[in-house]
């Protein structure tokens, strides 16, 4: 089994299952915009990567394509 990150946040799982559940199930989901989403809506000690291994996570797990769009740092 994948190793998630030691520190995640319940409510930022929450959000990305919200997030992920109202997703159109044909289009890819964006790992930018899914992070800059969440981090409006949640405040969390994660860093960017750390919500991107969950999106990944929970998109893979219900069958959604991924994006790799990261922004440019």
């Amino acid at each position: 089994m994948h190793t998630l990150p030691a520190n995640i946040d319940a409510d930022v799982v929450l959000a990305i299952g919200w997030m992920l559940d109202d997703h159109a199930k044909l289009a890819s989901v964006s790992l930018a915009d899914s992070v800059e989403q969440i981090r409006g809506v949640q405040t969390t000690s994660l860093t960017d990567f750390e919500i991107e291994e969950l999106v990944i996570e929970m998109a893979g797990s219900r069958g959604l394509a991924v994006l790799l769009d990261r922004k440019a740092r």
